[in-house]
């Protein structure tokens, strides 16, 4: 047996803590065929229709024949479906029919994540209701996403989630400054006795990551001022970023960051440099390797003690990627600060991004143990670390 088969088979022992997932909430029988599970899953980002028809469907196979999230979704299926057939305008109908009745035959997704993709406790950012653990606490531990805090300059303003927390929670419209930060203070520190072990930042979607240390009354002129120009709105949101980023410190809770492909211009990871300088106690996670920018994530991990290392979405994107960079992470010496999530909505995707993470982490590991620089048995151990071990200790779950 090879030590990359060797070291696949192991990950698949592991109670895996998967450490970033949208899991939607459960529906019967979803998804509903293939046009449900490409709108529903990265496939939908493509710029590729599926329309159902075989025109449609060898378009979208020859130009994402190679794609990593075309790959992954094909193997997902290929194993659950039982087939070594591939996806192509041949076999598409047959797909669709064979989903189709394996939705059907999926009397619970929470079991299906628990017993086929080995998850022992998810962390679940739930954008639709932040906070939310699908009803299900044992096995979903929520992250409690922060990005309407830094929209509530004004009551009819909203995230890229259409959130507002004005809106949301129905906060008095008239609370002063100083009441606006101590309620979101309060907000967090009601959503961690809810259960919430972390908070969630997704705020490359909606600006540029490059927060700056603002003043308290530099913030309070973007607050509720029919007047402020974008500058003080931008000033606003900077003090509200580097105030929820000392609550994190405060609480010892993490803070998870998207970085990499939001708005390309405003989501590399070291545009978060000083921030994550000037706020040494609270621990940051750098999601997705600041894709494409994985040199500048490798920096700040590097550099700062308090940054963490998520490879979510990274193996679905990229594969080739992930891996390099899980083997250049491994060599700056931060085996105990790599975790791992799906970042996925529906259990189909989920189960091809465990495919994906486990394909990359065994690749790489298994490169390095050739190489020399581990051993086999140091190499499984690796492996239990990023899967498990090292979220149980940042997350405490």
């Amino acid at each position: 047996m090879s030590v990359f088969q060797e070291l696949t088979d192991y990950i698949d022992t592991i109670a895996i803590v998967n450490t970033h997932c949208h899991k939607l909430p459960e529906k019967s029988g979803f998804p509903n065929g293939l046009k449900e599970l490409v709108e529903n899953s990265y496939l939908g980002w493509c710029h590729r229709t599926w329309d159902g028809t075989r025109e449609a469907a060898a378009e979208f196979v020859r130009g994402l024949r190679h794609n990593s999230y075309f790959f992954w979704i094909e193997k997902s299926l290929q194993k659950l479906l039982g087939t070594d057939q591939r996806l192509n305008e041949e076999t598409y109908l047959w797909f669709e029919k064979s989903l189709r009745e394996f939705s059907d035959s999926v009397a619970s997704d929470d079991d299906f994540l628990r017993k086929v993709c080995h998850y022992d406790k998810i962390v679940l950012d739930g954008y639709w209701e932040p906070g939310t653990d699908l009803g299900n606490a044992e096995l979903y531990t929520p992250t409690y996403r922060i990005n309407q805090f830094l929209f509530g300059y004004r009551t009819d303003t909203v995230d890229d989630n259409g959130n507002n927390p004005f809106q949301v929670y129905g906060w008095p419209k008239d609370m002063d400054f100083q009441q606006y930060l101590d309620r979101i203070e309060e907000t967090i520190k009601e959503k961690m006795a809810q259960g919430c072990v972390a908070l969630k930042s997704s705020l490359p979607y909606d600006r540029s990551i490059h927060f700056l240390e603002r003043s308290y009354e530099e913030a309070e002129k973007g607050y509720h001022n029919e007047n402020a120009e974008q500058e003080d709105i931008t000033a606003f949101q900077d003090y509200i970023y580097f105030h929820i980023c000392k609550i994190a410190a405060k609480y010892d809770i993490p803070f998870q960051n998207h970085t990499g492909l939001g708005k390309l211009e405003g989501s590399n990871a070291m545009l978060l440099r000083e921030v994550i300088s000037k706020n040494p106690e609270t621990r940051f996670v750098l999601f997705h390797g600041s894709f494409p920018w994985t040199d500048d994530a490798l920096a700040l991990i590097h550099n700062y003690s308090n940054v963490y290392a998520d490879i979510c979405w990274l193996p679905s994107i990229s594969t080739s990627t992930a891996v390099y960079f899980l083997k250049q992470l491994l060599e700056t010496g931060k085996a105990d600060a790599i975790t791992w999530g799906c970042d996925s909505w529906t259990v189909i995707e989920s189960y091809g991004a465990y495919l994906a993470g486990r394909y990359a982490v065994a690749k790489a590991l298994s490169e390095m143990i050739e190489d020399g620089f581990m051993t086999l048995s140091e190499g499984k151990e690796t492996a239990e670390n990023i899967f498990r071990k090292n979220a149980k200790r940042i997350y405490s779950v």
